[in-house]
């Protein structure tokens, strides 16, 4: 028996989506989320990242009771979100593509509790964890690279040997959009 969730709700089933999505059963976990849930994850968090894959999108955020969708690359919708809706990100669930030392300074100082991904980089773990925010990542990486993979990402670059969140995000702030 397949359950479906239709424009639904996130929290005791309230992920909203207007396509047709399989909601994944509990038993249907793999290890590794069991794990996580058991811990303090959310299985809301699991099903936004699948979401996120089927869809094709760069980003969602959880928040108030409701899921907003983005598609740009890079870190151009954190900063809309930090700069033009701050709360959103207060103790929302995000689940992102991939994310650099970048996407989580900007994460971390918006104030996200519980964060997942595919691919993060150990920096950007790093950053979170001595923040306190739950992670759950498929893979993790020394770094995010390039489009073309010859080096690392030109926006992770720039903050690299930057160890205060605040400074980091103000440099983001200040970079021309890309």
């Amino acid at each position: 028996m397949k359950l479906y969730l239709l424009t639904a709700v996130l929290l005791a089933g309230v992920l909203t989506s207007c396509v047709k999505q399989e909601k994944k059963p509990l038993d249907a976990l793999t290890p590794e989320q069991s794990a996580a849930i058991s811990q303090g994850a959310t299985l809301e968090g699991f099903q936004m990242l699948d979401m996120l894959n089927q869809q094709g999108l760069s980003l969602l955020v959880f928040n108030h009771d409701s899921l907003t969708t983005h598609t740009n690359r890079g870190v151009r919708d954190l900063l809309e979100l930090i700069n033009d809706q701050p709360e959103r990100l207060q103790g929302a669930v995000v689940a992102d593509k991939i994310i650099g030392k970048a996407s989580a300074a900007i994460m971390t100082t918006g104030g996200v509790k519980e964060v997942h991904t595919n691919i993060i980089c150990t920096p950007a773990r790093e950053l979170f964890e001595s923040q306190g925010i739950l992670v759950f990542a498929t893979e993790e990486v020394p770094m995010i690279l390039n489009r073309d993979k010859s080096s690392m990402c030109p926006i992770d670059t720039q903050i690299a040997d930057i160890e205060s969140i605040e400074e980091c995000v103000a440099i983001l702030q200040n970079m021309p959009k890309f």
